[in-house]
């Protein structure tokens, strides 16, 4: 019986621990992602996708996950070069 137990409590270990793995792989892809400006985001979704996918598809995707990050406030703001010239 001892050993049954040992087993359960090692696989909830187990568990735990590959939860909470996830939870900061995913942690870290979302701050690499948040904050980028929109070209920046762009760039980076054809450096992953552009081998796999055509590039329409990978315009297209772009165009969407821009708008979604546009909701959700994690688009960086890009500076205004026009504000920086002429001051």
């Amino acid at each position: 019986m001892r050993g049954v137990m040992k087993k359960r409590l090692f696989k909830l270990a187990l568990l735990v621990a590959v939860i909470a793995g996830l939870a900061k792989f995913i942690e870290a892809q979302k701050a690499a992602w948040t904050g980028l400006t929109e070209p920046e985001l762009r760039d980076k979704l054809h450096t992953k996708l552009d081998d796999k996918i055509p590039s329409e598809k990978v315009d297209e995707i772009g165009d969407k996950v821009v708008e979604e990050m546009r909701k959700r406030g994690m688009v960086g703001e890009e500076a205004a070069e026009e504000d920086t010239v002429g001051a």
